[in-house]
């Protein structure tokens, strides 16, 4: 008795093991028999008026299912070990390309043709190519004034390089503008007889600034068909309805105003437009 009773309570915790592993089993089961049978209803009911969702949502997880499954590009296993001989054959074939490509027989007249300035550029120059050397007005640089040939000037410039750098480095409303800029400001108001005045870095950012500041979208803009890229663009801007006249062409644009004059003739008058 006593060695059944021992062999008993031997085997009693193995048992209770492979009772409590059934018992867990079945909650499993039960849980995920619980689970289906509530996916179930809320798919029938809430899809059996909409197939299409159905099919989307599929779909999706057919592609989710597919993406994580599928095979990752690899790198490694693309890389193809030369041995010295072929990496030194494959030098020895390369011929790079130059810098520059050569110039084409167009190119090549289009250069010899070319004005060359001896000297420093200037509102005076001496022509390289020329017979004579005698100095001619230079109509194709931004030196109106002649600014880059006063000492001056240039004596003024080297002393602001050291004192504010080569630039703001950034927008006048950002952090762009310096204490110079401000007492250039007013003195150019109290040059021209105003309060104030507003300096800008380009002529382009000018134009794109002062023309849909003035002018927008109820207004009419009567121009030229030939004025400049940043005036065009500017026009744009503005949003306002555009009358395109011909270039230089007098009569037409009083042709053009005579049609805007009368298409608003009714609302706003007998004389639309001021004279």
């Amino acid at each position: 008795m006593e060695s059944a009773a021992s062999f008993a309570a031997s085997a009693s915790p193995a048992a209770a093991i492979v009772v409590d592993d059934e018992a867990g089993r079945g909650l499993l089961r039960k849980a995920w028999d619980i689970s289906f049978r509530m996916a179930l209803r809320y798919i029938k009911s809430s899809y059996k008026d909409d197939p299409f969702r159905t099919f989307l949502e599929v779909c999706l997880i057919g592609f989710i299912v597919w993406y994580i499954t599928k095979q990752k590009y690899n790198i490694g296993t693309n890389e193809i070990e030369l041995s010295e001989r072929e990496i030194d054959e494959l030098v020895e074939e390369w011929k790079p390309e130059p810098l520059v490509p050569p110039l084409t027989e167009f190119e090549r007249e289009a250069l010899d043709k070319s004005v060359m300035i001896d000297g420093p550029n200037g509102t005076k120059v001496r022509l390289a190519s020329g017979t004579n050397n005698k100095p001619v007005l230079n109509f194709a640089s931004y030196n109106f004034l002649g600014f880059l040939d006063s000492p001056e000037l240039g004596k003024h410039a080297v002393e602001s390089l050291r004192k504010y750098g080569v630039g703001s480095c950034g927008p006048p409303g950002f952090y762009g503008t310096l204490d110079v800029h401000m007492e250039l400001e007013k003195q150019l108001a109290a040059f021209i007889g105003h309060s104030s005045a507003i300096l800008y870095s380009q002529a382009i950012t000018t134009t794109l600034s002062v023309i849909p500041c003035f002018s927008k979208r109820s207004d009419i803009i009567v121009a030229d068909e030939g004025v400049n890229f940043a005036v065009q663009k500017a026009i744009y801007l503005s949003r306002s309805k555009v009358y395109w006249y011909k270039h230089n062409d007098v009569a037409d644009m009083e042709r053009i105003l005579k049609d805007v004059n009368k298409q608003l003739v009714g609302r706003r008058g007998k004389n639309a437009l001021p004279r």
